[in-house]
């Protein structure tokens, strides 16, 4: 037996004539696999549990007839990905409530963001560098399908060579 290497993320070249290859079975396993390996980067990161949760939430796998792609769906993706600038936070000067901070220490505290305050310089954000997390993730779910894509590709393809055989 010679051994398989998938070298290309489509799967219709890969597959010899006349054999059934159920590709949308592979991607479904492979979407949830995917969605794991990100997730279990998202843990790793400094955010707070609210936040991890919401993240992990925040993502979906759309399968295409012989691709998958991973959206992000959660707003809070965007300042994660492309970074945030420094700059005075001054729409929240018209928050309806008091707005919850935790300090460093876990204690939640309730400020309200007024003009005087915007003048005296406070409620600035400090700023945020984009993340690697994402694409760390995306070299390690690309390992990872490749991995399992090749498993699964060689066991159908045995398969389906038992049915031509019959």
């Amino acid at each position: 037996m010679v051994p398989i290497r998938v070298t290309s993320a489509k799967l219709k070249p890969l597959i010899p004539r006349g054999l059934k290859f159920d590709s949308e079975k592979v991607l479904k396993s492979l979407g949830r696999q995917i969605l794991k390996v990100i997730r279990g980067k998202l843990l790793q990161e400094t955010f707070s549990s609210r936040a991890k949760r919401a993240l992990s939430e925040g993502m979906k796998v759309k399968l295409g007839p012989n691709s998958i792609t991973v959206m992000a769906t959660h707003p809070a993706f965007i300042p994660l990905l492309q970074g945030q600038r420094k700059g005075q936070m001054k729409w929240l000067t018209k928050a309806q409530a008091p707005i919850p901070i935790v300090t460093d220490d876990g204690e939640l505290i309730f400020r309200s963001a007024t003009p005087k305050s915007m003048q005296d310089g406070k409620w600035v954000h400090p700023g945020r560098q984009p993340t690697t997390v994402i694409e760390r993730a995306r070299k390690e779910a690309r390992e990872a399908v490749k991995k399992r894509l090749g498993t699964e590709l060689r066991k159908q393809l045995r398969a389906s060579m038992r049915e031509a055989a019959r």
